[in-house]
């Protein structure tokens, strides 16, 4: 498509020559004259300036240095918006295929070969259900979900609107419950259920294990990663990221807009609080108020955190100053 069709699309306008035709989206170092790239971090001018691309997509001030450019309140939504657009989303016609088994109700929906949905179980209009998924008895997919190869939705579980599932991904296996006993651990059953908001995503081998009573939630909007764990009647708030390896243990819940880095845990029974962030590989051992950060094992106030650490670096120096004292100390009698 033509340049300036192509920044009325994402919300931009054009800055150079709008004529220029776009037929992909690639990185600033592959790009050729005949795609668009774009620049949201300034770490990357330098490929800017040397970049091919026939168009790049910036933010409203950013210097172009000649360049022809479509300037974007938000370039990094801009350039996920260009890929929808040279990439559309396949709209394969609804039906069940020959191989699959439909115990339940999938009207409109996609139900590819060697799937299974069970008695009782619901898919809504226009979701996917790739190969080797399991939707157990009684659960419920919304509308328009990806289900991709071997996700489940267990037993009496529900996914909303617009969600997907990536491959691998569990909702509502067991939860890890059990009672210690002189004789061994014996097994709590876990009799709820796990339910998932509209518009998530939950990625591949991340699991949202089902309550021992209640549920266990995930709120709408949330994105989980890959490798992500929530564990039984936990509660996951509206808007949450939680990237690859986060674990929520149970019955923790966060608010909304809480954030997880990479290898984040919460300890159960914790309150969250909205808006909070949490530095990657930390353990939280304690609630978080609203808009509160936290880094680190124990997880400490984030600026108290970046003290320890810079004192961290100290120790060695400090460690021989101590010993050199104590060898005076030693040799004057004193010590």
């Amino acid at each position: 498509m033509r340049l300036d069709e192509l920044a009325a699309a994402v919300g931009g306008t054009v800055d150079g020559d709008p004529s220029v035709e776009i037929s992909g989206v690639a990185g600033l170092e592959e790009a050729g004259p005949g795609e668009i790239s774009f620049l949201s971090n300034r770490r990357y001018a330098t490929l800017f300036r040397a970049s091919r691309a026939g168009a790049v997509l910036v933010g409203v001030n950013e210097a172009v240095w000649g360049r022809t450019v479509v300037r974007c309140p938000d370039a990094y939504l801009a350039f996920a918006r260009a890929l929808s657009l040279f990439h559309p989303v396949d709209q394969a016609p609804p039906g069940v295929h020959p191989l699959a088994v439909v115990e339940g109700t999938a009207v409109g929906a996609r139900v590819m070969a060697f799937a299974f949905i069970g008695p009782g179980a619901t898919v809504g209009e226009g979701t996917v259900v790739q190969p080797h998924c399991y939707v157990g008895a009684g659960a419920t997919v919304g509308r328009d979900c990806l289900l991709m190869a071997g996700s489940v939705v267990m037993e009496g579980c529900r996914v909303g609107d617009r969600s997907v599932l990536n491959p691998g991904a569990v909702i509502g296996g067991e939860g890890f419950g059990f009672v210690p006993t002189p004789e061994g651990l014996v097994k709590i059953p876990q009799t709820g259920r796990a339910v998932v908001g509209d518009d998530v995503e939950v990625g591949a081998n991340s699991c949202v294990d089902r309550a021992a009573l209640g549920a266990t939630l995930v709120g709408n909007g949330s994105k989980l990663d890959n490798l992500v764990q929530v564990g039984h009647g936990a509660e996951i708030g509206e808007h949450n990221v939680l990237v690859a390896y986060s674990a929520v243990a149970g019955s923790t819940r966060t608010g909304k807009g809480v954030t997880m880095a990479a290898r984040t845990l919460l300890l159960g029974h914790l309150d969250i609080g909205e808006g909070a962030t949490i530095g990657a590989m930390s353990m939280v051992t304690g609630d978080v108020p609203a808009g509160a950060r936290r880094t680190g094992v124990p997880a400490l106030e984030h600026r108290d955190w970046l003290r320890v650490a810079n004192a961290t670096k100290e120790l060695p120096a400090l460690l021989k100053r101590v010993a050199a004292l104590e060898r005076r100390l030693a040799d004057d009698g004193t010590g």
